[in-house]
């Protein structure tokens, strides 16, 4: 088999993992605001549906996972697509995660729902899951174009969302002590 062909096979299945690794993306972005919206509506019935739905993100990263450790165990990568790889499924762990996190909102709904809702609170927690969402699209705008200039703008803005989570977590506080 011609070198040739070995990378034109490597560059077609790293294309692969890769929009597997969009398409999770996509979903977790949906997931994080519908799990906010519904906090906000006091939905229980889209709550439930992203509750759902994190079952495909959790396919999405073992499909991921797979084919990334046939490509590593078929194709051998060097150095470089080595670590290109190990960043996808990296990148398919992170999601996952914030996928979790999208789920665990979604499941505080339910319970959040009975309460004497915070002024204000809702509509905090929305933006702050516009602005997560935002970071989140733009990080892995600037993996695939790899633009090192987005993503250290996205490592700057993760200050604005943890002075966001940390002002709410205050007013938070300060409503649970009145």
């Amino acid at each position: 088999m011609s070198t040739a062909h070995i990378l034109t096979a490597f560059d077609r299945d790293l294309e692969v993992a890769q929009a597997l690794v969009m398409r999770m993306g996509g979903l977790v972005e949906t997931a994080l605001l519908e799990a906010a919206e519904a906090l906000d509506r006091r939905d229980e019935d889209l709550a439930a549906r992203v509750r759902a739905g994190d079952a495909a993100i959790d396919a999405l990263e073992d499909q991921i996972n797979a084919h990334c450790a046939e490509l590593l165990a078929l194709r051998g990568p060097t150095a470089g697509d080595l670590r290109t790889v190990l960043t996808v499924m990296k990148i398919a762990a992170a999601l996952e995660r914030s996928g979790d996190y999208a789920k665990n909102l979604a499941k505080r709904t339910a319970v959040l729902t009975q309460m004497t809702q915070v002024p204000g609170a809702s509509g905090a927690i929305r933006r702050l899951a516009k602005v997560v969402v935002q970071m989140l699209t733009d990080a892995l705008d600037a993996y695939i174009r790899r633009d090192v200039k987005l993503a250290g703008d996205v490592r700057l803005r993760d200050r604005e969302i943890d002075q966001m989570y940390n002002s709410i977590f205050r007013e938070f506080l300060t409503h649970m002590m009145e």
